[in-house]
């Protein structure tokens, strides 16, 4: 029995092996899965890393171009202008004296015919100024004509040695003022009657009468503006047109006129060879008749200056100017873009009538790019046949 004990306490004392050994093989199993895991996460990213950046370059992939070529034409050529109808004559006008309203004879709409009194101020205080410088005429030719009567006696008495030279002198220099008193006299009294003509407010010219004072009985100032008076027999159109366009107008153009639904036919009248510094463009005159039409004055109008010449110009879509500009288009050159600018007008369908920057055998792109660079690749989709 001894033997047998000796040897179970003998086995219960070695150390277990397999406990280690299983931990150890535990331990590379985790490792070996974390590892896998974090291979798996790092390739996940790439992946997801990669499709982004293979959508942002999907994103940012134009689609190609379409190409236009310009369409010969002949053009008639136009400019389109804005303007308000101002009165071909008007005037404020206003009494050069002061005075009493005695009289007004205007109302606002009346129609008056150069040289029609408008009205007056009261007359009284300017008669008696006219009363007293006529009598001062009178008494310096009563004073002149004793001076001379003076100086022909004296001059008697002179040769006969009756009076001294000191005397003759004298009677001289009356004689000399005595004139100068006449025609001082005579002055005064012209400028009593021009100041009593004064009195009345005159119309310089035919016209309506769009201003009036309601009543009279006020004290005006010279100078104070009370009636109004403008010709609308016809009207001026003002309105400037740009550099470019300056060509497009001459002398005696015609200019059709649209006021709401009335229409009329102008012409110019006169081009201001100057740029506004401000706004760089050209002030024009243009007349209009109002002859039947019944335009108003200082209403709104459209007009359009119409050249007599046809021009050769070349005429491309609506989309073709570059988003952004006023007149820019994008040419091809040898497959690159190439930013021109144009001269051109909008026709009525919208379309650009190129008058210079472009050639018949130019190719452009419609609907560019507003970020397209000058040199930047142009691929082409297709070719527009048509100009417009």
């Amino acid at each position: 029995m001894q033997g047998g004990e000796m040897s179970t306490n003998t086995s219960a004392g070695r150390p277990n092996r397999a406990v280690p050994i299983v931990a150890a093989l535990l331990g590379i199993a985790f490792v070996g899965f974390v590892g896998v895991r974090i291979s798996q996460a790092i390739g996940k990213k790439k992946e997801v890393a990669a499709q982004r950046v293979e959508v942002q370059a999907q994103s940012q992939k134009k689609d190609p171009s379409r190409i236009a070529s310009p369409v010969p034409v002949k053009w008639t050529p136009h400019v389109d202008v804005t303007g308000s109808l101002r009165p071909w004559r008007e005037a404020e006008l206003a009494f050069e004296t002061s005075g009493r309203l005695a009289r007004i004879l205007v109302q606002p709409g009346d129609q008056v015919r150069e040289g029609a009194v408008l009205g007056m101020l009261d007359r009284s205080r300017a008669v008696d100024q006219v009363s007293q410088a006529e009598a001062q005429v009178r008494a310096a030719e009563a004073n002149a004509t004793l001076a001379d009567d003076n100086l022909a006696r004296i001059d008697t008495l002179l040769k006969n040695k009756g009076v001294s030279e000191a005397q003759a002198i004298s009677a001289k220099q009356q004689a000399a003022l005595a004139k100068a008193q006449l025609e001082s006299a005579v002055a005064a009294s012209k400028l009593a009657r021009t100041g009593a003509g004064q009195n009345a407010l005159v119309a310089p010219f035919a016209g309506v009468i769009t201003k009036a004072p309601t009543g009279t009985g006020a004290v005006v100032s010279p100078g104070i503006p009370l009636v109004r008076i403008e010709d609308v027999s016809r009207f001026r159109l003002s309105v400037t047109v740009g550099e470019e366009e300056v060509a497009n107008v001459a002398l005696g153009a015609s200019v059709a006129v649209i006021y709401r639904d009335k229409r009329a036919v102008g012409k110019v009248i006169a081009i201001v060879p100057s740029l506004d510094q401000a706004t760089r463009r050209a002030p024009v005159e243009i007349e209009v008749p109002n002859h039947g039409t019944d335009l108003l004055g200082w209403g709104f109008v459209r007009a359009r200056v119409t050249s007599s010449n046809e021009v050769n110009a070349l005429r491309i879509p609506a989309n073709a100017h570059r988003v952004g500009s006023q007149d820019e288009v994008v040419r091809v050159e040898n497959g690159k873009a190439k930013i021109v600018r144009v001269v051109h007008v909008v026709d009525e369908d919208g379309s650009w009538i190129v008058q210079s920057g472009l050639a018949p055998s130019d190719r452009i792109v419609v609907s560019p790019d507003p970020d397209l660079k000058d040199g930047a690749t142009i691929e082409v989709a297709a070719e527009i046949t048509e100009g417009k």
